[in-house]
């Protein structure tokens, strides 16, 4: 299987509205042909190209590569977001709350953020190439970049998803990094958080998160997570484990010794999304680890050798 090193999606040109049929038949408006033909993305032995089942993204990445919307193979898990919407006075101001993560009623009906990136992400994976071109939609294109931590959760992916042109380009680097904290603190143990959600046990794991386009540095990247979910200070210290993720993710873990920690400076945005459980912090002896269920399955060893 080839290494994912380049994925480029293609947001949609703007498509002719057609009352009479659903949104995901009409096709591109004649300025909407002539943007799409304007991109000119080259395809060369190492690219795949494949789009939403959406007429509109197929007609446009077809025109962007120069090929036929018969030559682009679609993926259904690669389409817009899931969602009972009536085109009104409102709804670009309800698809913003969906794109920030403020769900309320009139969500009723729509997908999940996380669950729209994860199906985006999954549709991603199926295809393997060196370089992988994408015709997709705006909000399920977002939900899985702030998912992989390449645009803040929140404002910051409302002003990226408001900025996306009709059609657009976003280029992204593979493979994309994760960092993860081996935290300790001056009594030797290990600061972990404890993951519970609704129906299930809880599990525990190491702080950290994506390393974003903004982070100077993996290092840099997760003195920032540490701020954001522990309200913590840190010296950040060896790599001690790398582990591919997945064809399009990897992940490091890092030694860091705990400088100063205080709970009330914690703001990370998962911690007051309600879908997501709760994110305890604990400080765990070496001695107790055994008896917790550690994820990944690999970080009991680690944290042991540490």
């Amino acid at each position: 299987m080839p290494a994912l090193r380049r994925l480029t999606f293609v947001r949609h040109a703007m498509p002719e509205v057609d009352s009479a049929s659903p949104p995901s038949a009409w096709p591109l408006s004649d300025a909407g042909v002539a943007a799409a033909a304007a991109l000119v993305l080259e395809v060369d032995a190492g690219t795949i190209v494949v789009s939403s089942p959406e007429r509109k993204a197929r007609q446009t990445v077809a025109l962007a590569v120069g090929s036929s919307i018969a030559q682009v193979p679609t993926d259904p898990r690669l389409r817009e977001v899931d969602r009972v919407e009536r085109v009104h006075d409102g709804f670009r101001a309800a698809r913003a709350a969906w794109v920030a993560g403020d769900l309320d009623d009139r969500h009723d009906g729509w997908e999940a953020p996380d669950a729209a990136a994860q199906r985006f992400h999954d549709g991603l994976l199926a295809h393997a190439a060196e370089h992988l071109i994408v015709g997709t939609h705006g909000m399920v294109l977002t939900a899985w970049m702030v998912a992989q931590g390449q645009v803040p959760a929140g404002d910051a992916a409302v002003t990226f998803w408001n900025a996306l042109q009709f059609p657009d380009v976003v280029e992204i680097s593979a493979p994309l990094l994760r960092v993860r904290a081996v935290l300790s603190d001056a009594d030797g143990r290990i600061v972990l958080i404890k993951r519970t959600r609704a129906g299930q046990e809880p599990y525990w794991t190491t702080p950290g998160g994506g390393v974003e386009p903004t982070d100077a540095s993996p290092a840099d990247a997760l003195r920032r997570e540490l701020r954001e979910e522990l309200g913590a200070e840190a010296v950040i210290g060896e790599i001690l484990h790398e582990r591919q993720l997945d064809g399009i993710r990897s992940e490091i873990f890092c030694a860091a010794r705990l400088v100063s920690t205080d709970s009330s400076l914690r703001h990370a945005p998962e911690l007051t999304d309600r879908s997501r459980g709760r994110y305890e912090i604990e400080r765990v002896c070496p001695s107790d680890l055994p008896d917790l269920d550690l994820r990944p399955a690999e970080l009991q060893d680690l944290l042991l050798r540490s």
